[in-house]
C-alpha cells in the first residue's frame, strides 16, 4: 500500500464500482480499522455484534472518532466492558467470513456482506518462490482419519492464480495442505489425497500464510460453554452404533460421524415431525394399461425439526402415488403432521451419515447435497424393478455406502436393501457407463440405455444389482476425510436452504452468485439506514 494512500469511503467504493478486486486486497487487507469489542470477563473479548437484515455485524471503521460517536448511539448491558481496538481489515475480514458475520463501517455507514469478507479475508497477494506475485485463495478444513481417537487434522485448500495489470489470468495450482507440526502424516496417508502437501514442505512466507488463515477465530461459544455443555452431555446416550456389512474395524470414522448427525440433529424422534401433503404425483410402479405420464392423486413427504423451525428435509423423489400404498408401506396415508416413526428417524440418520462420508473424500470442498438427496430411505421403485421396494424396518444394516464396479470404475453406491433379485442400491455420483461395463446379470439391463449406455444420476438413479457385483473396499472406510465438524456445518446448511430460498423470494431480492462476475448494488433500507454491498466476487 503506498504511503499517500488515505482509507476513504469514496476509495473503498469506486474499486468496488470498478471490480478492481486486487486493488481492494492490495491496498485495504492491511489498513487497520477500529472495531467495537467487549470483554465479558478476563481473557475473552469479542467484537460487538450489530443485528442488521437477519445477520450479525462487527462495528468498525478506520477513523477512531466515528467508532467513539457510533458508541453513544447503542445501549449496552450494565456488567460489558465496551471498549476500541485497532485490528486489520484482512483480520476482521477473516473472522467474519469464518463465523458468518458482516462488517459495519460506521461514519459512512457501509455495511460490507461475506462476498466481501471472503475477498479481503480468505484472499491475498503474496510472492511465490520464483518471485512472481499470486493469488492466494484458501478454504480452511479440518480432516480425519480413521484411528481409534478420530483426532481431527488441521488442513486448508490452496487455489494460486497468476495475475497480471487486468487481474487473474488463470488457477497455476490446488493443494489441499496438511498442518503435520503436531502429527506425523505419513508418506502413504498423505498420497491418498490428491495433490495433498504437507505444511513443512511450503516456503517460508507460505507457512506464515497458512498459520494466518488457521489462527483461531474469535470464541463466541465461549459464552455459552455451561449451557452447551450441558446439553451434549444430555445427549450423548442417545446413540448406538449398529454394526453394518463391511468389517466392523473400518468404522471407527464412520460411527464418530453418524455420532454427531443422530445427537447434534436428530437425536429425538419426538422433536421430529412427519409432514405428508396431498400432490399430483407418477405413480411408483408402471400401470402398463394406462398413460405412463399421467400424474395421481398422491403424497410427498418432509421432516420438520422442533428445535429449529427454520430446517425441513424434503425426503424427495417423486412422491408415492395413492394406488402404491399397500400393508407394507409404513408411510401415513393422511395429509398432516404426523409423529416421526423411530426406525424412520434411524434409517434417516444412517442415509445421511454415509451420504457426508462419501461426500467427506472430497476433501476441502463443502458436502454439496441435493434437493430430495435422502429419497431412498422412504419406499420407491427400483429403475429396472416394475415392484415397489419398501426398505426393511428392522433390517439395520442398511443403508450402507459401496462401490458398483463398472469396467474400471468404481461407481459409489449407497444400498438400501436386499431383494431376491440383488442388492437394491441408489448411485451417489453423476455417470455414464457404457453397456459393456455394466455389472453382469444386471436385471433390464437394455431398458436401462441410453445411446448404449446408462446416465446414472440423470435418467437412472436407483437399480437393482446383484449382490455378488458389489463390493465394499476397506479404503473407502478407512484413511482421511473431512471432519465431522464441518461436515455438520455443510449438512446444517442445506436443512437451512429452503427457509433462506423462501426469505429471498418474499423479501423481492433475487440470489447473486458467489462466483460470478463481480456485481455492486446499493440499497438503502430503513432499518439503521445503511448502504448494503452486495458484492459477487469471481471465485
Amino acid at each position: 500500500m503506498e504511503d499517500s494512500f488515505v482509507p476513504t469511503e469514496t476509495a473503498f467504493t469506486n474499486l468496488i464500482a470498478r471490480a478492481d478486486n486486487l486493488s481492494l486486497i492490495r491496498d485495504w487487507q492491511d489498513v487497520i480499522f477500529h472495531a467495537l469489542f467487549v470483554k465479558k470477563r478476563q481473557g475473552l473479548e469479542l467484537p460487538m455484534l450489530l443485528p442488521f437484515d437477519g445477520n450479525q455485524c462487527f462495528v468498525a471503521s478506520p477513523d477512531p472518532d466515528a467508532v467513539r460517536a457510533a458508541m453513544a448511539d447503542y445501549s449496552y448491558e450494565e456488567d460489558l466492558d465496551v471498549f476500541i481496538k485497532p485490528v486489520a481489515l484482512g483480520e476482521l475480514a477473516r473472522n467474519a467470513y469464518l463465523l458468518g458475520a458482516w462488517l459495519c463501517w460506521v461514519g459512512p455507514k457501509l455495511v460490507m456482506n461475506s462476498s466481501l469478507m471472503h475477498l479481503l479475508g480468505m484472499k491475498t497477494l503474496a510472492y511465490e518462490g520464483f518471485g512472481q506475485e499470486r493469488l492466494y485463495q484458501a478454504i480452511v478444513h479440518e480432516i480425519q482419519g480413521s484411528d481409534g481417537d478420530v483426532v481431527p487434522i488441521k488442513a486448508q485448500t490452496w487455489r494460486v492464480s497468476r495475475v497480471s495489470e487486468n487481474g487473474v489470468t488463470e488457477v497455476i495450482s490446488e493443494h489441499v495442505i496438511f498442518d503435520d507440526r503436531d502429527f506425523v502424516i505419513l508418506g502413504s496417508d498423505v498420497e491418498r489425497v490428491r495433490n495433498a502437501r504437507k505444511r513443512s514442505q511450503l516456503s517460508a512466507d507460505e507457512q506464515e500464510l497458512f498459520d494466518w488463515w488457521g489462527r483461531p477465530v474469535y470464541d463466541f461459544a465461549a459464552l455459552q460453554k455451561p449451557d452447551a455443555d450441558g446439553a451434549g452431555d444430555e445427549r450423548e446416550g442417545t446413540y448406538v452404533p449398529v454394526p453394518s456389512i463391511p468389517d466392523e474395524s473400518w468404522l471407527t470414522s464412520f460411527y464418530d460421524l453418524e455420532r454427531a448427525v443422530n445427537n447434534q440433529i436428530m437425536p429425538d424422534s419426538t422433536r421430529l415431525r412427519l409432514e405428508v401433503v396431498e400432490a399430483d404425483v407418477f405413480p411408483e410402479v408402471d400401470d402398463l394399461s394406462g398413460d405412463e405420464l399421467a400424474r395421481v392423486k398422491g403424497r410427498r413427504f418432509g421432516i420438520r425439526f422442533a428445535d429449529h423451525p427454520e430446517w425441513s428435509l424434503s425426503l424427495g423423489g417423486g412422491g408415492l402415488a395413492m394406488s402404491d400404498y399397500s400393508d407394507e408401506v409404513w408411510l401415513p396415508r393422511d395429509a398432516g403432521v404426523h409423529e416421526m416413526p423411530e426406525h424412520l428417524r434411524l434409517k434417516l440418520i444412517r442415509a445421511i451419515a454415509w451420504v457426508l462420508f462419501w461426500k467427506g473424500q472430497e476433501i476441502g470442498k463443502r458436502a454439496h447435497l441435493v434437493p430430495g438427496q435422502f429419497e431412498g430411505v422412504k419406499p420407491f421403485c427400483p429403475d429396472n424393478l416394475n415392484r415397489l421396494f419398501v426398505p426393511d424396518k428392522a433390517d439395520h444394516r442398511f443403508p450402507v455406502l459401496a462401490a458398483m464396479p463398472c469396467g474400471t470404475e468404481q461407481v459409489p453406491v449407497l444400498v438400501h436393501g436386499e431383494v431376491p433379485e440383488g442388492y437394491v442400491c441408489e448411485v451417489l455420483e453423476r455417470c455414464t457407463i457404457p453397456a459393456s461395463d455394466l455389472p453382469r446379470g444386471l436385471a433390464g439391463r437394455d431398458a436401462l440405455l441410453v445411446n448404449g449406455a446408462v446416465p446414472f444420476g440423470a435418467m437412472c438413479s436407483f437399480i437393482v444389482v446383484p449382490v455378488a457385483a458389489i463390493e465394499f473396499p476397506e479404503d473407502w472406510y478407512t484413511g482421511f476425510r473431512t471432519s465431522t465438524t464441518q461436515l455438520i456445518a455443510d449438512l446444517e446448511f442445506y436443512l437451512g436452504q429452503e427457509h433462506r430460498e423462501a426469505q429471498v423470494k418474499s423479501a423481492g431480492h433475487e440470489q447473486k452468485d458467489p462466483d460470478g462476475v463481480g456485481n455492486v448494488l446499493g440499497i438503502c433500507l430503513v432499518f439503521f439506514v445503511f448502504v448494503i454491498l452486495l458484492i459477487a466476487i469471481a471465485g
